[in-house]
Protein backbone atom coordinates (compact mmCIF):
# COMPACT_ATOMS: atom_id res chain seq x y z
CA UNK A 1 0.00 0.00 0.00
CA UNK A 2 1.37 2.83 -0.67
CA UNK A 3 1.91 6.19 1.79
CA UNK A 4 -0.61 8.40 -0.20
CA UNK A 5 -3.71 5.16 0.18
CA UNK A 6 -2.98 5.08 3.97
CA UNK A 7 -2.78 9.00 4.50
CA UNK A 8 -6.55 8.81 2.40
CA UNK A 9 -7.60 6.09 4.82
CA UNK A 10 -7.10 7.77 8.26
CA UNK A 11 -9.43 10.93 7.10
CA UNK A 12 -11.19 13.23 9.33
CA UNK A 13 -13.01 16.52 8.94
CA UNK A 14 -10.95 19.87 9.11
CA UNK A 15 -12.17 23.08 11.25
CA UNK A 16 -13.64 26.20 10.13
CA UNK A 17 -10.54 27.78 11.15
CA UNK A 18 -7.71 25.45 10.13
CA UNK A 19 -9.63 24.82 6.73
CA UNK A 20 -9.57 29.07 6.08
CA UNK A 21 -5.52 28.92 7.67
CA UNK A 22 -5.09 25.76 5.33
CA UNK A 23 -6.38 27.23 1.91
CA UNK A 24 -4.64 30.40 2.02
CA UNK A 25 -1.30 28.42 2.95
CA UNK A 26 -2.36 26.28 -0.02
CA UNK A 27 -2.70 29.39 -2.61
CA UNK A 28 0.64 30.93 -1.27
CA UNK A 29 1.91 27.94 -2.57
CA UNK A 30 0.83 28.35 -5.56
CA UNK A 31 1.10 31.82 -6.49
CA UNK A 32 4.36 31.97 -7.55
CA UNK A 33 3.42 29.51 -10.52
CA UNK A 34 0.44 32.68 -11.53
CA UNK A 35 4.16 34.78 -11.92
CA UNK A 36 5.93 35.18 -15.13
CA UNK A 37 8.94 36.12 -13.25
CA UNK A 38 11.40 36.22 -9.67
CA UNK A 39 10.71 32.67 -9.63
CA UNK A 40 12.35 30.47 -7.15
CA UNK A 41 12.85 26.90 -6.68
CA UNK A 42 10.46 25.26 -4.28
CA UNK A 43 13.11 23.41 -2.18
CA UNK A 44 14.23 26.57 -1.96
CA UNK A 45 10.89 28.20 -0.64
CA UNK A 46 9.79 28.68 3.04
CA UNK A 47 7.36 26.77 3.38
CA UNK A 48 8.76 23.59 4.23
CA UNK A 49 8.54 21.56 7.74
CA UNK A 50 11.83 21.43 10.06
CA UNK A 51 11.98 17.67 8.90
CA UNK A 52 11.76 18.69 5.46
CA UNK A 53 14.42 21.77 5.45
CA UNK A 54 16.11 19.15 7.06
CA UNK A 55 16.33 16.78 4.30
CA UNK A 56 16.66 19.20 1.57
CA UNK A 57 19.83 20.08 3.21
CA UNK A 58 21.15 16.94 3.27
CA UNK A 59 20.39 16.51 -0.36
CA UNK A 60 21.80 19.98 -1.34
CA UNK A 61 24.80 18.95 0.38
CA UNK A 62 25.26 16.11 -1.88
CA UNK A 63 23.60 16.87 -5.01
CA UNK A 64 25.82 16.58 -7.93
CA UNK A 65 26.89 20.08 -9.22
CA UNK A 66 27.76 18.46 -13.50
CA UNK A 67 24.32 17.04 -13.83
CA UNK A 68 20.33 16.61 -12.91
CA UNK A 69 19.33 14.09 -10.88
CA UNK A 70 16.25 13.06 -10.01
CA UNK A 71 14.50 15.80 -7.88
CA UNK A 72 16.26 18.57 -9.51
CA UNK A 73 14.84 18.45 -13.26
CA UNK A 74 11.29 19.69 -12.25
CA UNK A 75 8.80 21.62 -9.45
CA UNK A 76 7.80 19.28 -6.47
CA UNK A 77 4.68 20.79 -6.45
CA UNK A 78 3.54 20.98 -10.45
CA UNK A 79 5.32 17.93 -11.16
CA UNK A 80 6.18 20.49 -13.81
CA UNK A 81 9.51 22.29 -15.64
CA UNK A 82 7.03 24.97 -17.70
CA UNK A 83 3.58 26.38 -17.62
CA UNK A 84 1.70 29.33 -18.35
CA UNK A 85 1.65 31.81 -16.15
CA UNK A 86 -1.48 33.69 -17.07
CA UNK A 87 -3.16 30.61 -17.61
CA UNK A 88 -2.09 28.66 -14.29
CA UNK A 89 -5.07 27.54 -12.49
CA UNK A 90 -5.26 25.31 -9.05
CA UNK A 91 -8.27 24.17 -7.18
CA UNK A 92 -8.44 22.24 -3.95
CA UNK A 93 -10.62 19.57 -4.07
CA UNK A 94 -9.96 18.10 -0.51
CA UNK A 95 -9.36 19.15 2.98
CA UNK A 96 -8.80 16.34 5.58
CA UNK A 97 -7.78 16.73 8.66
CA UNK A 98 -4.77 14.12 10.51
CA UNK A 99 -4.96 14.71 14.00
CA UNK A 100 -5.04 18.49 15.90
CA UNK A 101 -1.62 19.35 14.08
CA UNK A 102 -1.63 17.85 10.43
CA UNK A 103 -3.75 17.81 7.40
CA UNK A 104 -3.74 16.47 3.79
CA UNK A 105 -5.32 19.23 1.31
CA UNK A 106 -5.79 18.06 -2.35
CA UNK A 107 -5.04 19.79 -5.26
CA UNK A 108 -5.38 20.12 -8.90
CA UNK A 109 -3.35 22.18 -10.91
CA UNK A 110 -3.80 23.37 -14.92
CA UNK A 111 -0.63 24.09 -15.73
CA UNK A 112 -2.08 26.40 -19.00
CA UNK A 113 -0.94 24.23 -21.68
CA UNK A 114 -3.30 21.61 -21.55
CA UNK A 115 -1.47 19.26 -18.96
CA UNK A 116 -3.63 18.67 -15.40
CA UNK A 117 -1.95 17.36 -12.58
CA UNK A 118 -2.88 16.87 -8.67
CA UNK A 119 -0.81 16.57 -5.90
CA UNK A 120 -1.48 15.97 -1.94
CA UNK A 121 0.19 17.92 0.05
CA UNK A 122 0.43 17.19 3.59
CA UNK A 123 0.46 19.93 5.96
CA UNK A 124 2.06 19.79 9.45
CA UNK A 125 0.94 22.76 12.30
CA UNK A 126 5.02 23.61 13.81
CA UNK A 127 5.02 26.73 15.76
CA UNK A 128 1.60 28.28 15.02
CA UNK A 129 2.16 27.94 11.09
CA UNK A 130 0.83 25.26 8.51
CA UNK A 131 3.78 24.24 6.15
CA UNK A 132 4.12 21.50 4.14
CA UNK A 133 5.42 17.86 5.47
CA UNK A 134 5.27 16.25 2.41
CA UNK A 135 3.56 16.12 -1.05
CA UNK A 136 2.35 13.05 -2.71
CA UNK A 137 1.22 12.80 -6.57
CA UNK A 138 1.71 10.57 -9.72
CA UNK A 139 5.35 11.02 -9.41
CA UNK A 140 6.21 10.58 -5.95
CA UNK A 141 3.40 7.98 -4.99
CA UNK A 142 5.17 7.06 -1.51
CA UNK A 143 5.94 11.17 -1.03
CA UNK A 144 8.34 13.25 -1.41
CA UNK A 145 10.22 13.04 1.47
CA UNK A 146 10.72 9.43 -0.08
CA UNK A 147 11.89 10.51 -3.53
CA UNK A 148 14.50 12.61 -1.60
CA UNK A 149 15.73 10.08 1.02
CA UNK A 150 16.24 7.82 -2.00
CA UNK A 151 17.85 10.78 -4.40
CA UNK A 152 20.58 11.29 -0.96
CA UNK A 153 21.74 7.96 -0.92
CA UNK A 154 21.91 7.75 -4.68
CA UNK A 155 23.71 10.94 -4.76
CA UNK A 156 26.04 9.74 -1.70
CA UNK A 157 26.76 6.50 -3.95
CA UNK A 158 27.95 9.09 -6.96
CA UNK A 159 30.26 11.38 -4.76
CA UNK A 160 31.87 8.04 -3.26
CA UNK A 161 32.17 6.77 -6.53
CA UNK A 162 33.94 9.70 -7.98
CA UNK A 163 36.48 10.03 -5.24
CA UNK A 164 39.93 8.86 -6.52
Amino acid sequence: MSALVALMLAAAPVSAADRATLDAATRAICAPYRRETNYEAVWERDIWSADMRRLIAEWQAVVPTDEVDAMNDGDWVCQCQDWDAKKFRMKITKREGKGRDAALIGVDFNLGHGEPRDAYLEFRREQGRWVVDDIYSEPYADGIKAALIQTIAEDKALLLQAKP
